[in-house]
Formats: structure tokens, sequence, C-alpha cells
């Protein structure tokens, strides 16, 4: 009988640290799932502008109303400009893109 009294302890304090690792883990992984929800946020009910500048930042494609497409990380908008960084596919290369020209954003929601 005492040995089965000796079991027990440790089976609770096993049970309480599974429960526990569960509850950290739980936890964390929706913490990493605000994070993904606030990390690309894309709105019709701001202008296209105001879009790139929340994605500052972030790798974006944009499509421009010549069929080109481009990819980057959008560093800056100001005074109608798009500033991308570190186009793929073109290493040490920025570009520099008029608002007025794009048609579309492309980026990585989830």
């Amino acid at each position: 009988m005492s040995s089965v009294q000796r079991k027990n302890p440790a089976i609770a304090v096993s049970v309480f640290l599974l429960l526990f690792a569960v509850a950290v883990l739980a936890s964390s992984r929706s913490a990493c799932a605000a994070e993904v929800k606030s990390a690309a946020q894309l709105s019709a009910g701001i202008t296209l502008a105001d879009n790139l500048v929340a994605l500052t930042g972030k790798t974006v494609t944009i499509h421009l109303a010549g069929g080109q497409s481009m990819t980057g990380i959008v560093k800056e908008v100001k005074n109608g400009l798009l500033h991308l960084e570190k186009l793929s596919q073109k290493e040490f290369y920025d570009g520099l893109v008029s608002i007025d020209t794009i048609v579309s954003i492309e980026t990585r929601a989830r």
C-alpha cells in the first residue's frame, strides 16, 4: 500500500507538468497567430498608398498597368512613389515606382 501512495504524487506531478506544457504551447501558438494576423492586413477601405505604408518592411509583389510585376520589400512610400528594396531575382537592386501605375498588390497574409 505504501508503494501506491508514493506513486500517486509522482503521477500527479507528471500530469501537472504535462498540463502546464500544453497551456504554455497553446498560449505561444495564439501569440504567433496574432502576429501573423497583424503581419499583413490589406484593406479596401483605404487608398493603395496607405495599404503600402501599412506594409512597410514586408515583401510585396506589385502589378503595374503595363503588365509587368515587381517583388521586393516596401522601404518607403512618399510623394506618390513607392521605394522597393531587395528586388527579387535582381541582386543589389532597388526600384522606385509611381503609385499611379500600380494596379494591384500581393502579399503573404498567412
